[in-house]
């Protein structure tokens, strides 16, 4: 199966074992699209985001670029924008989407992660809104989301929190506001629901 993909400069290695995962997973996710009706197949849009520790597939949602050189300077590598627009258009003045990766120290938690991002974004916007939004359902694993209204610049926001052994896996939409933020959200959830975790088994060279 050809993977409309992408890799960054650093290498990976996975073993056969993995490799025999990496094609069920692929599987699991066109089944659970066929299911949803959402006419999404694992040939659109999709790549393997790998580094230290980490090695995930994913697949941008129906009606959305994938751009993997946009943010490369900030250490994102997959950012996400609607067909028909441009970069400076989405973020200006409509709605993106990217996936971000942490390590995670043997101390931290996903939900500490969580407390530390909503200190932050209240000590950096006091009129910041954050709220629990619903759960994100992947396979057999529910995903935690904060839901983020930025009262200094009256954009909106939300971030899934999928925690690995060893990184944080955090996907992020914002919105320039909440009707642009309620239009594309189905899309954040389809590309949450699009996550599947590979190996921390990665050797780079």
């Amino acid at each position: 199966m050809f993977i409309h993909g992408w890799y960054d400069v650093r290498m990976i290695k996975l073993t056969w074992l993995a490799m025999i995962f990496l094609s069920a997973s692929l599987f699991a996710v066109a089944q659970d699209a066929k299911k949803s009706g959402s006419g999404f197949t694992p040939d659109d849009n999709c790549g393997i985001l790998h580094g230290r520790n980490h090695a995930y597939i994913f697949c941008g949602p129906v009606g959305w670029i994938l751009d993997t050189g946009i943010m490369n300077d900030q250490g994102i590598f997959a950012v996400f924008y609607p067909k028909g627009s441009s970069w400076d258009e989405a973020r200006k003045h409509e709605t993106f989407m990217y996936i971000n990766v942490v390590d995670m120290d043997v101390k931290d938690t996903v939900k500490s992660r969580m407390d530390a991002d909503v200190k932050d974004e209240q000590e950096h916007d006091p009129k910041v809104i954050v709220k629990p939004a619903a759960k994100i359902q992947i396979r057999d694993r529910a995903i935690p989301v904060l839901d983020f209204s930025l009262g200094e610049n009256n954009g909106h926001e939300a971030v899934a929190y999928i925690g690995e052994s060893k990184v944080l896996v955090m996907m992020v939409i914002s919105s320039k506001n909440e009707e642009f933020f309620e239009r594309d959200y189905p899309s954040f959830i389809q590309l949450v629901k699009s996550y599947v975790f590979i190996t921390s088994e990665v050797t780079e060279q």
